[in-house]
């Protein structure tokens, strides 16, 4: 049994856990304490003496999980008597303060282990926390499932040779771009399909086998014809990606009166070009943006709503109007994500975070009204979310808590 100062330490800590005013460094040097099955049974022993003074102002449990417990307990201690179902009201008293006894104890035990487990709430700085919970900025991160099923690993291979695969070779050069190209000494026979997926937390710059550039935001997933066929170029995009389509003749020699035409369909949208850049936003649930940087684009969907677009205007195709709205766009804002920055201009707090989610491959929760919270700034994707966090919180207007990978966000 535990003897003289240590009894009382072990009392006063125990005190400040059940009234939750324990600190960290207390919180540690409990378990170091109980970590020692004599001071574990004193400590049992003083809860036990704990309940006798205290009175709650309501039942704990019923009176019939009391019974089958009282009855459990007076088992383990008297295996050789069977309990009757009705228990005189002294030996009742008894059992109730020995099974609250084991209660409380329980009860101290989970208070002191998910406090330990969640420490990184309250206790730490926003840098302590985004460090222990290893959260990052993204990074060139993708995975390819070929046609024959294999699948390929970006942030896994070196740079070099990946795959090869109907005629076409898959190459991963040394700034992390991934490559198609045709292979040496073999033709094309048939045409298969590639997927490519980003992930949360990541992003890929592609060149398709026509040497169209696609710079693909986190969270996006593209499919496409390997190699294109002669007719037509067509891709199926979900999420955001930047296109720089190659003018491509059919017998894929010069440029042509004739090009090929290059699609890109995606939530209920078809945006249809020959040779030119441009943005699409194409998120499941979101309305799909398609804003244009150079040459000309016409998007269209299936309800027979089309529209032209002339260089920096944005076409934003509401999935439940059905219709395309056009207008005048500020491409600094709409392709900031591609040249490496968050800018924001007087937007809302829930609009912020969904990018920050995906790029910093974490959870969002929101606690309060945010409504009326909205933003300005530029910040660079390549930075800690740190900085960003802080200098939101310096606005005054917003707080954060981070748990593990999610951050809340809390009005002030």
């Amino acid at each position: 049994m535990a003897k003289g100062i240590e009894k009382e330490r072990i009392a006063v800590l125990i005190n400040r856990a059940i009234h939750q005013n324990i600190t960290p460094d207390e919180r540690d040097e409990l378990f170091a304490r109980l970590a020692n099955p004599q001071n574990r049974a004193y400590a049992e022993q003083l809860l036990g003496e704990m309940w006798e003074h205290f009175s709650p102002g309501r039942s704990i449990f019923t009176q019939e999980q009391g019974v089958e417990m009282l009855q459990g307990i007076m088992n383990q201690h008297h295996p050789e008597e069977t309990p009757s179902s009705e228990i005189r009201a002294g030996v009742a008293w008894r059992w109730w303060a020995a099974a609250a006894s084991v209660m409380i104890v329980a009860s101290l035990a989970v208070y002191l282990f998910l406090s330990k487990e969640t420490a990184n709430s309250p206790e730490l700085t926003l840098a302590e926390a985004v460090e222990q919970a290893g959260i990052k900025p993204g990074k060139d991160r993708a995975t390819i499932t070929l046609g024959d099923g294999r699948t390929l690993v970006l942030d896994e291979a070196g740079s070099g040779l990946m795959a090869e695969e109907a005629g076409v070779s898959i190459q991963k050069l040394t700034d992390g771009q991934v490559r198609y190209e045709p292979a040496m000494g073999h033709v094309a026979t048939a045409t298969t399909h590639h997927t490519i997926v980003i992930p949360r937390g990541g992003h890929c710059q592609l060149v398709l086998p026509d040497g169209s550039k696609v710079h693909l935001n986190s969270e996006s997933v593209l499919k496409y014809p390997v190699p294109f066929e002669k007719h037509e170029r067509v891709v199926a995009l979900e999420g955001e990606a930047y296109f720089e389509v190659n003018r491509q003749s059919g017998n894929d020699t010069k440029p042509t009166v004739k090009d090929v035409p290059f699609k890109v369909v995606g939530n209920g949208q078809v945006v249809e070009v020959l040779g030119t850049v441009f943005n699409v936003k194409a998120y499941p649930g979101n309305d799909v943006r398609t804003a244009l940087v150079d040459g000309s684009v016409r998007v269209s969907n299936t309800s027979g709503a089309s529209a032209l677009l002339k260089p920096g205007e944005v076409a934003v195709f509401t999935r439940r109007g059905g219709n395309f709205t056009v207008g005048r766009v500020d491409l600094d804002v709409e392709l900031a994500w591609h040249n490496g920055y968050f800018l924001f201009n007087d937007e809302a707090i829930e609009s912020i975070m969904e990018r920050v989610a995906r790029w910093y491959d974490v959870e969002v929760e929101y606690r309060g009204d945010l409504s009326d919270k909205r933003f300005g700034g530029i910040f660079k994707r390549s930075k800690s979310i740190v900085q960003l966090l802080e200098n939101l919180k310096d606005t005054g207007l917003i707080t954060f808590h981070i748990e593990g990978r999610r951050i809340i966000v809390m009005e002030n």
